[in-house]
């Protein structure tokens, strides 16, 4: 099997490959695709500067427009006539030139296109070498204002027919960025190289970190699977992390519950089974060498062999029952019973025990009503809750029984006023070999009862519970079907 990488490692790596991507991008923005976003910004912003430009050509203070927005947006402006004569030049440096003056009025300047630079005379500036190529443009275009990129990629020229006689001329050189890209070039280089060892040693750093207390984590959860339910669990490095060691410590702490109510339930059953075993080994040993020859003593003897042989006998069905409720999981398909006759029929069941024991079960039951479910198994959640409340009552031996129908659905309840179930131990009655402990009654009991009740109504998706505020009443609600008026009996 290939051996996987730590998570360590995998953070290492990948932090690596994070920042290499980000270097990677960083380099072609600042390197390969740099000029072309220098291009389209710089002529979109030659375009809004020449229409701000031609908005003012008729004001008297068109040239000094054309001064500040040269200045501002490093371009190269003439304004001359049809002839190429230069009526009005600026560029980003025009303020640099003091004492300088241009004239307005074309008829008496002398700057025509091909004069050579004369600072003496003021000559700023020649027309640029794609003033021609400018006006050809013009010519041909249908419109009075056009934009090229020239042959060379050096500069992005626009001109406009101002409609007087005067063509304006605006150029922005393309390559200056060029220079800039070798500087950036250069610090990149230097960048990079330092910034990927840094990288290399934070995600480094940054790996351990984390690799720690997933380390822990681990070691405590094979402390868990070796038994240890309460190992050390390492909090307070992050969220999800301290989500994952509580949600660890909730699983040992359910885990020795489930091996302590394991070891209980295996002592329990092992106690309860040696019981009746060895009392039909000893009476069956005192009915051999003692009793054999005397009739009445010999019935009495084997009458107990007989109850113990039942008790045990009970005890084995209610472990099977409740291992094949677990082990069952197949989607049952429940039919429509009539719950009120469900219910008469279990407490009629108790009538012969009632007569023997003074014990007394008042029903409350309404007629008629009907839900769909299994029907045996229903009536031994009943059967397990009246003889809960029989093991349980006080000496007023009183119990009862109520079936009702509201909102929807039938309630059955039994009440046993007893003394009630300890606070502490609440959340355990519905757990396998739970028996209280103040049962009075020694009859025979497995403590599987509420565990085959819960199953069974788990199984129902039905709800139930305890109240334990008032006597001590178990209880357990079913959608119903139909209903009819209620009646009430006793027995």
């Amino acid at each position: 099997m290939k051996k996987r990488k730590s998570f360590g490692v995998k953070l290492w790596l990948w932090f690596l490959l994070f920042s290499a991507v980000i270097f990677l991008v960083l380099w072609l923005l600042q390197t390969v695709f740099l000029q072309n976003f220098y291009n389209g910004m710089a002529i979109q912003n030659v375009e809004r500067a020449v229409g701000k430009m031609t908005s003012h050509a008729s004001d008297s203070d068109f040239y000094a427009v054309i001064d500040e927005i040269a200045v501002s947006n490093s371009l190269l402006v003439f304004v001359t006539d049809e002839d190429g004569n230069i009526l009005y030049s600026a560029d980003e440096y025009w303020r640099l030139y003091s004492g300088t003056e241009q004239a307005d009025d074309g008829a008496d300047n002398p700057y025509h296109a091909g004069d050579v630079m004369n600072w003496e005379k003021g000559a700023l500036r020649n027309l640029p070498y794609s003033y021609q190529t400018l006006v050809n443009k013009l010519d041909e275009a249908q419109t009075d204002r056009v934009g090229f990129v020239t042959e060379d990629n050096a500069a992005y020229v626009t001109g406009v027919r101002l409609g007087d006689g005067r063509i304006l001329s605006v150029s922005l050189p393309l390559g200056t960025v060029g220079g800039t890209v070798g500087i950036l070039r250069v610090q990149l280089v230097w960048v990079s190289v330092l910034s990927l060892i840094l990288g290399f040693v934070l995600a480094w750093v940054i790996s351990k970190r984390f690799e720690k207390p997933v380390a822990k984590i681990t070691a405590s959860a094979k402390e868990i699977a070796g038994g240890n339910f309460r190992p050390e669990l390492p909090k307070g490095f992050c969220a999800e992390l301290d989500e994952l060691s509580d949600t660890l410590g909730e699983t040992a702490s359910h885990l020795e519950k489930a091996q302590n109510a394991q070891r209980e339930f295996l002592a329990n059953v092992s106690h309860d089974l040696r019981t009746p075993l060895t009392m039909i080994k000893g009476y069956a040993e005192m009915v051999k060498e003692i009793s054999w020859s005397d009739e009445e003593k010999r019935e009495k003897d084997l009458d107990i062999i007989t109850r113990e042989a039942d008790r045990l006998t009970a005890l084995v069905n209610e472990i099977l029952e409740f291992s094949a409720m677990q082990a069952d999981s197949s989607v049952k398909e429940y039919k429509k019973i009539d719950l009120s006759r469900a219910v008469c029929e279990v407490t009629e069941q108790f009538t012969p025990f009632c007569e023997q024991n003074s014990y007394v079960i008042e029903t409350e039951i309404t007629d008629g009503i009907t839900v769909r479910a299994d029907e045996s198994k229903i009536k031994r959640v009943v059967y397990n809750f009246i003889d809960n409340a029989v093991n349980h009552t006080d000496e007023s031996k009183l119990i009862k029984v109520s079936l009702t129908a509201a909102d929807g659905s039938a309630r059955l309840a039994v009440t046993d006023y007893g003394k009630g179930i300890a606070d502490e131990d609440i959340p355990y009655i519905w757990d396998r070999y739970y028996t209280a402990r103040n049962r009075k009654n020694k009859a025979v009991v497995s403590g599987l009862g509420l565990s085959i009740a819960k199953e069974i109504l788990t199984a129902h998706k039905a709800r139930f519970g305890v109240d334990n505020r008032n006597n001590c009443t178990f209880w357990f609600e079913l959608p119903i079907c139909s209903k009819r008026p209620a009646k009430n009996t006793a027995s």
